[in-house]
């Protein structure tokens, strides 16, 4: 069945990790769902051995849906990492229409304007690769915030997302389409428009730059799928040099394969400055391991070089195994 990106309302986001697992109470104030999953890895790569990491995420929400489709859901994603640590991967409240409209508040992710994909491992050589997600979501500053629109249409949505970061003194709006163009071929293209920040007078501007980010889908076949995306960033907000920056990249998923290739680039006025870097990384799903069909393997291996003023870095070489199992 086509797996659209268009078909990313929020109420499917809601229960996307329930699939084959959970269990779901219904009482008379709404449906509530129980369930999480499990991720540790193990991880070599240029200079390092072998390290691990890993953590439990619980996966808690509900809603409440009337028959005429008004609806009001809730979702909390509590974490419990390897080393003791805390943290949460979503809290938020969203209200709205079935097939219609939402309002989405708290902390989530909108959508994504440059996919990753399977992204079991991938080496970086430690330049900065814009992909349009400065303003995507899961702000942690203290008095930061987001709010979400989503309207969906028959082949067609929008999305408007208004974040604040930095304390509340930089605001960002961050529209995003997406469309249907055939049965076979959907996009997602966006921007990120700071439109409030900081300013020093002729040293710098926190609101001085604009994003912009899309990807082109085609499901050729049943079992593959090949993803075109692109992001670019003006920066100017040092008002003594501008930066413009662009990645490109091709993902191809075949069955449980993945593969993809991204290059990035960075223009400054000061040469010394100027930066590529190109990444390469493939993922193998191992799924439904010893029969149980909530829990996979995955098998990831990446490659990374970069250039600094067209002087070549160290590349970076890695690989890691990841237990994931959902329950």
């Amino acid at each position: 069945m086509k797996k659209s990106i268009l078909a990313s309302s929020i109420l499917a986001l809601l229960v996307a990790s329930a699939a084959n697992a959970g269990q779901t109470f219904d009482t008379a104030a709404g449906s509530l769902y129980l369930g999480g999953d499990v991720e540790f890895d193990y991880t070599s790569q240029t200079n390092d051995n072998v390290t691990s990491g890993g953590r439990l995420l619980i996966d808690i929400h509900g809603q409440k849906v009337l028959d005429n489709g008004a609806f009001a859901s809730f979702a909390v994603a509590p974490t419990f990492g390897q080393t003791g640590g805390t943290g949460t991967d979503d809290v938020k409240f969203a209200f709205g229409m079935q097939n219609d409209w939402s309002l989405t508040v708290g902390r989530f992710e909108a959508q994504d304007l440059s996919p990753a994909g399977q992204d079991t491992y991938v080496a970086s050589s430690g330049t900065t690769m814009y992909r349009a997600a400065t303003a995507r979501g899961r702000v942690s500053g203290s008095g930061d915030a987001q709010a979400t629109f989503n309207k969906t249409m028959s082949a067609a949505g929008f999305e408007l997302t208004a974040q604040s970061q930095d304390n509340g003194d930089l605001v960002i709006l961050r529209p995003a389409v997406t469309a249907d163009l055939s049965n076979k071929v959907s996009m997602i293209v966006g921007l990120e428009v700071p439109v409030a920040g900081n300013e020093v007078a002729g040293v710098s501007d926190s609101a001085d730059w604009l994003g912009a980010g899309g990807a082109l889908i085609l499901q050729a076949t049943d079992a593959l799928t090949l993803t075109a995306r692109a992001a670019f960033l003006a920066d100017d907000t040092d008002q003594t040099t501008s930066v413009d920056s662009y990645t490109a990249g091709l993902n191809a998923q075949y069955n449980n394969f993945f593969i993809s290739a991204l290059y990035g680039e960075s223009d400054s006025d000061s040469d010394a400055n100027d930066t590529t870097e190109t990444q390469v990384y493939a993922s193998y799903k191992i799924p439904a391991v010893m029969e149980i069909n909530n829990f996979d393997i995955y098998l990831g291996a990446g490659w990374s070089e970069a250039e600094l003023n067209k002087v070549t870095q160290d590349e970076v070489v890695g690989a890691r195994v990841r237990f994931k199992y959902i329950f």
